[in-house]
Parts: C-alpha cells; structure tokens; sequence
C-alpha cells in the first residue's frame, strides 16, 4: 500500500472505548469512504493493537463486506448502490437511529403511516412498536418482517417485483400505494442535489416514492447529514414537496438556511 492518508473522526479525536461491534462498524464505514486503509492507520485511530483491527477485518470479509489486501483492507463494494441492504444498514448506523426514534415520535396511536424500503426507514419501523391501531403501509420486504408481528399495528403490504434493495416495485405496487391515504409518509433517498431536488438510484425507486408521496397528509424525509449535497441518478421531487426533515446535528449551517427558505420544517436528532 502506497503512502498515508490520515483519518480522523468529525471532531478530530481518536476513537476510544467503542464496543468491538461499534468498532467494526466504523472500521467498515472508513474502508467504504477510502476504499483502501492500512492496519497501522486503523489501529492508531481506534487505540487498538494491529491483531485486533486484523480480527476486526476478518470478521468484516467473512460477512463480504471487504477484502484483505498486504496491510490492510478494501472495499468489496464497488458503488453504495451495490451494497445488499444488510450492509447499507451499517452505514452511519448510529445516525439512522437516533432519526428513526425522533421521526417515529411524530405518529399518535390510530394513525395511518407509509414507509419506503429504506434502511433508514426500517429504524422508522422499528420505534413504532408498541403503538396501538396504527396502520403500515410499506413496499420494505424488511419493515413488513420487523412489523408484521407486533400487537397493535397492522401491515399492509404492497406486493409487486421484488426488487435487490429489497423492496416492492413496479405497476402492482403502485396501483397499490394510489388506493390508500395515510397521515404520514416516512421516506429516504439517495441524495439531496445542490439544486435542491431528491434523488434516488432507479426510475422504480423514484416511482414508489413518488407514489407514496401523493397519499400522505404529511411528508417526512428521513436522511442523515451526508445525503444533503448528493446527487443520484432519478430526481424524485422537489425538497419543497417535503412538509418535514429528520437528520441529525451535523448538517451544514447553509444547509439548515435553505431548508428553511424552502418551507421545510427540519428536526434534529441526537445521538
């Protein structure tokens, strides 16, 4: 491996006292970002011995996520639209949750919600639990599985072609999604373009959305900071279509100011 690149965390320090899955995770998250990192790197960022970031590697390749290289690791991945959804879910992991918990506060027992297949919506699925008489509508394989069994919340699911990112697509779907109104649309995407569209990685994915959107009362993006800035391949809408936008606190002042000029209620989760 050639040279030394330098990473850090958002603040700048090392990385201390994380629980061995945490630090998986984020070692996962640094070789997607860089594609390819030294052992010695890791190990200094994380304050660990060279055996254990190497457990760590090898424990992230037997799951597919990595392969070994002379000293180091790279990504197995060859684009984020790649990645099966068992591995977007650890992409920025701690993020999706803490705006799944606040996003899912918004829904009051006897209302309706729709969620897409995101990962980031699943977090959604997965703190409504424990709600009575709410109603899903989702096209996720995932969210559907995560719900499907809870006391006091009835699924309807869309049907339709099964999709990679593991979700339900296509004219079934859609017909599906356009007979039914609900109060809340939880949905995520690709990117947030520069010129302030949504965006996602298939004319399939844009379609769902796109439908999902047109029966809600109120729509919610559900998106973490380094969506905003983002561009993909099919614009979706509009950011002043959204009535709500959970992310999380490190999203960028100028961001937070055009969110606003937009109409755009923004709520920020923490940790």
């Amino acid at each position: 491996m050639q040279g030394r690149i330098a990473i850090t965390n958002p603040s700048g320090a090392i990385e201390r006292s994380l629980l061995p899955a945490e630090r998986r995770q984020r070692v996962f998250e640094i070789v997607l970002a860089r594609h390819t990192v030294a052992v010695t790197e890791l190990a200094e960022l994380f304050d660990v011995s060279a055996m254990t970031i190497r457990r760590d590697l090898q424990a992230l390749e037997e799951q597919g996520l990595v392969e070994a290289v002379h000293g180091g690791a790279r990504s197995s991945l060859q684009s984020p639209f790649e990645l099966s959804f068992a591995q977007r879910e650890l992409v920025d992991a701690g993020a999706k949750r803490a705006i799944g918990r606040l996003a899912a506060s918004f829904v009051a027992d006897g209302e309706a919600v729709a969620l897409d297949a995101s990962t980031t919506t699943l977090q959604v699925a997965r703190n409504l639990v424990g709600r009575r008489k709410v109603t899903v509508v989702t096209n996720g394989i995932k969210a559907a599985a995560e719900l499907g069994h809870r006391p006091g919340i009835d699924v309807i699911v869309t049907g339709g072609q099964l999709h990679q990112t593991a979700s339900l697509v296509g004219p079934f779907a859609r017909a599906t999604i356009e007979q039914l109104r609900v109060d809340w649309l939880f949905f995520s995407v690709t990117g947030i373009t520069d010129d302030l569209a949504l965006s996602g990685p298939s004319e399939f994915d844009a379609e769902m959305k796109a439908a999902m959107m047109g029966i809600a009362r109120r729509v919610v993006l559900v998106a973490d900071s380094a969506k905003f800035g983002r561009d993909s391949y099919v614009r979706i809408a509009p950011l002043s279509a959204l009535h709500d936008i959970v992310t999380e606190a490190h999203l960028s002042p100028e961001w937070v100011e055009r969110i606003a000029m937009n109409g755009v209620r923004l709520h920020v989760a923490g940790d």
